[in-house]
């Protein structure tokens, strides 16, 4: 968290506030300057006296180690220094309070999550809109290849399964600028059919990039799920780590059940032979959906599996790989 700091007279009234300091309290600057600091915050206390008015009697700067405060959210702990700003004459005109937050608080963490989601959602609906036209563009031309090359089996099966892509598109971009997207239907599913078509529609991606793929479908029930989303997550991840890979890996894409207490889980493991996470990005890879490809993707799956009462795991080593595993309850 941005350090945070604010400004007193030798009366202890406020003359200057910072932006974050404004966004720990939930004060403006024009509503507290000229006022005492302890009008907003409780006194900083060393030795039962008030810290700021004996850093002007020492005339020397004061540290007031992991001192817990309350903010808008709840409390946290700080390290605060106090500091008094000296004339030319090196007579005290001010003080400043600097306040160093050891970490920002649960539900200040939560609140900025969700505007991160407010604002991807409205990123979403203008996406949503720009995507009509060229979608019927393509779903024109999908539909001329067919028709001029009808004898050909393999361009067929594709363009079959591109038309039924844009179609669900389609049907998904209608739901979702007239309804929310947790209203979308879900219906009983089979992973491994999903997986299957999934394989044929990316087979091109890693032929030119001649990344080997193997899939293993183990014994799963169905789940019920809205297919859209579950395309979507698992070809974030599938996606992410053809990119990872760039040329001559392997992907390996296993189903399986696994148990957790109180709940039976269908998972999904996706592993590739990628330069893998760093533990310093793992940290903030789903938290914050940072950066380009694996963060947002990555996310959005996350997103996705969280809403339908799954999650996900991820297990990476540096120049060996990464495997990212889908689990969606039974």
């Amino acid at each position: 968290m941005k350090e945070l700091y604010f400004c007193t007279d030798k009366k202890l009234r406020i003359c200057s506030w910072g932006k974050e300091i404004s966004e720990l309290t939930g004060r403006s600057a024009s509503s507290v300057i000229g006022n005492r600091y302890y009008d907003f915050f409780p006194r900083f206390l060393i030795d039962n006296k008030d810290a700021l008015t004996q850093a002007i009697k020492k005339q020397k700067a004061i540290t007031l180690k992991e001192y817990s405060f309350h903010c808008l959210y709840g409390s946290l702990k700080a390290d605060i220094k106090i500091r008094p700003i000296k004339s030319p004459r090196q007579k005290t005109e001010m003080i400043k309070v600097v306040i160093h937050p050891e970490s920002t608080c649960a539900v200040a963490k939560k609140l900025q999550q969700s505007k991160k989601l407010i604002d991807i959602g409205k990123i979403a609906s203008t996406l949503a809109h720009g995507v009509r036209n060229p979608l019927n563009a393509i779903k024109g031309a999908v539909v001329y290849l067919r028709e001029k090359y009808v004898s050909e089996d393999t361009l067929i099966e594709f363009t079959k399964i591109m038309e039924d892509e844009i179609s669900r598109l389609e049907d998904f971009i209608s739901r979702f600028l007239s309804s929310s997207v947790s209203e979308t239907a879900v219906t009983e599913m089979d992973i491994n059919s999903l997986l299957k078509k999934i394989e044929v529609f990316t087979s091109l991606q890693l032929y030119t990039r001649n990344i080997q793929s193997r899939y293993e479908f183990g014994n799963i029930p169905p789940i019920t799920i809205n297919s859209f989303h579950l395309e979507q997550a698992i070809l974030n991840v599938i996606n992410n780590a053809i990119e990872a890979m760039n040329t001559d890996g392997r992907l390996i894409i296993r189903t399986s059940t696994e148990k957790l207490p109180g709940k039976c889980f269908v998972v999904i493991a996706i592993t590739d032979t990628g330069p893998g996470i760093s533990d310093k990005k793992m940290d903030t890879l789903l938290s914050e959906g940072k950066g380009k490809g694996r963060g947002f993707g990555l996310f959005i799956t996350y997103e996705i599996l969280k809403h339908y009462g799954g999650h996900l795991k991820i297990d990476s080593e540096e120049r060996v790989g990464t495997t990212i595993k889908l689990y969606i309850p039974c």
